[in-house]
């Protein structure tokens, strides 16, 4: 087949039929296939330190763009983010763009909803005023200061499953394309996939070619550097998921063909226009579990259908390390780029991990992975953040105090729009029943004796946080097949209070760039009459 030929092709996929059927003359195609694909591999090996995620959905009014800019986008320049990802929603239902494919947030808003609902509709009427919106603003911004720019769509949006006002139209009027009905919301609980009912099923074909026309529209209309495919943003395409169970190769074959046109798309439209536009896909941390869901990742690397690979689902980023490898491995092998989603709710607020300490060993983790860059999901820089200028490359966190940790995962973690795409092994909490003993694997992303800045020492603090212990209990601790000693709680424990830290300094020559075996073993020889675990893992490190 001639180059033209195949441009014929894939315009033939994207661009609109005449009402006799037939394809409208076409003219002004720049380039061919080849080159183009070319021009997408170069571009593909840009730098991207920090890929920044944006949701779109902002919790401050605005009225003009220099507004919009200012509530978290200015806060970007000058920082390592070098992609800004702006979703604008999903499901059908858009915030942050005019579609002309889609419906725009404002139909189903009513006053009992919150204000910054209003506020959203409010600014996306200002800048449609102005002749803009905010998707078109985000593009400008982002090329006038030297960043990339992807529009990101949530794959499955499931918010409408109890938030009205982002319920499509088109969901309302076809509820056959939906996991399950409204009423399911009260009927189960959070940590049940039924609760999240408003789903769209993509075993409907009808389902896969409105969400494959939307993209096409945002392609055709919008600037954008890529598209960001948010996989995870809730992990459920296929109604086996809802029930705990794995997707069939049926479903796994719909979705291939669905991903296969998205390729074909986002490279008639590149054509058309004379610039590549890159595909970036967040999926889950393993192979196994990507494929249980419906995305076959080996076949869309083998036929080059994604650009960029972000890993993970913002839930338990700090230990992510031994996944991250396997993963960034393969895509490499297929010269695809690969970024660790570290996000803030992922960051365990509430339980010690949203200091910069933890962010700069989360962050150390993940480029000793061999990951290219970060991707951060679910942070919001009202001001400067200081996280922006350091966390995408090795030398800016290099020589910095940090807190290594394992994340501890509890059921209430495990919410039902979630738990189908995680992938969360060696994490908290262990127990050390029957034995008394436990052994955890704790990632350090560098070797952190040398690398203490010049005139400073490296210096190690091991804690560990055990459930149920009695008054008496000391534990016994190895790191690496070396004895730490035994050592007793940091602080008295009592029947009522049978929670207990325990502190052990660390020669940093010890501690391995890598994973870490930590051996833990009650010292006292006792019946355990109930649970005992390990439920916090930390490694404090600090140069002085």
């Amino acid at each position: 087949m001639k180059a033209n030929d195949v441009v014929l092709t894939l315009l033939a996929f994207v661009l609109p039929m005449t009402s006799n059927g037939q394809t409208p003359p076409q003219s002004g195609v720049a380039g061919d296939s080849l080159a183009m694909k070319q021009a997408r591999k170069q571009a593909v090996q840009r730098r991207r330190r920090i890929m920044y995620n944006d949701d779109g959905c902002h919790e401050r009014p605005y009225k003009t763009p220099d507004e919009l800019i200012a509530l978290r986008l200015k806060q970007l320049i000058g920082t390592q983010v070098d992609t800004i990802c702006y979703c604008t929603g999903g499901g059908g239902l858009f915030w942050g763009h005019q579609p002309e494919v889609g419906e725009i947030i404002g139909e189903f808003v009513t006053d009992k909803d919150a204000q910054y609902v209003k506020d959203i509709c409010a600014g996306l009427q200002a800048l449609k005023q102005m002749g803009t919106d905010p998707l078109k603003v985000a593009v400008e911004f982002g090329h006038k200061h030297g960043m990339e720019v992807f529009w990101s769509h949530r794959m499955n949006n499931i918010e409408d499953s109890f938030a009205g006002w982002s319920r499509s139209r088109w969901k309302r009027e076809h509820p056959e394309y939906c996991f399950g009905r409204p009423e399911d919301w009260a009927k189960y609980a959070y940590t049940d996939p039924r609760k999240w009912w408003a789903g769209a099923d993509y075993a409907v074909p009808e389902v896969r070619e409105h969400f494959l026309r939307i993209f096409e529209d945002v392609c055709r209309r919008y600037d954008v550097d890529g598209i960001d495919l948010d996989w995870f943003r809730s992990p459920r395409f296929f109604r086996p998921t809802t029930e705990g169970r794995p997707v069939t190769r049926e479903h796994v074959a719909m979705m291939n063909d669905f991903v296969r046109k998205v390729r074909a798309m986002t490279e008639a439209v590149a054509l058309k226009r004379g610039r590549p536009i890159l595909v970036s896909c967040r999926v889950p941390l393993s192979v196994e579990r990507c494929l249980a869901i419906g995305l076959d990742i080996p076949t869309w690397l083998e036929e080059d259908l994604v650009d960029i690979l972000v890993l993970g689902g913002d839930l338990a980023p700090m230990a992510m390390a031994p996944q991250l490898r396997e993963m960034a491995g393969l895509a490499h092998r297929h010269g695809v780029r690969v970024a660790a989603n570290i996000g803030g709710s992922g960051m365990q607020k509430g339980q010690g991990y949203t200091s910069n300490e933890a962010w700069w060993a989360a962050a150390m983790n993940a480029h000793h992975a061999g990951v290219d860059g970060v991707y951060v999901f679910n942070v919001f820089p009202s001001k400067p953040d200081e996280r922006f200028r350091r966390i995408g490359a090795v030398e800016t966190l290099r020589g910095l105090d940090k807190l290594y940790a394992i994340d501890p995962i509890e059921a209430k973690n495990l919410w039902g729009f979630n738990r189908s795409g995680l992938v969360v092994p060696d994490r908290l909490p262990i127990e050390l029943a029957p034995t008394g003993s436990a052994t955890a694997k704790l990632p350090v992303g560098e070797d952190i004796a040398a690398n203490a800045p010049k005139g400073k020492t490296a210096h190690a603090t091991l804690k560990l946080r055990i459930l149920n212990v009695a008054p008496d209990d000391q534990l016994i601790v190895g790191l690496n097949d070396h004895a730490l000693g035994c050592v007793g709680p940091t602080a008295p424990t009592t029947d009522k209070t049978p929670t207990a830290w325990f502190e052990l300094k660390v020669d940093p020559r010890l501690i391995r760039a890598g994973d870490n075996r930590v051996d833990v073993r009650l010292a006292t020889t006792r019946a355990l009459t109930q649970s005992v675990s390990l439920d916090r893992l930390e490694l404090a490190v600090s140069y002085k």
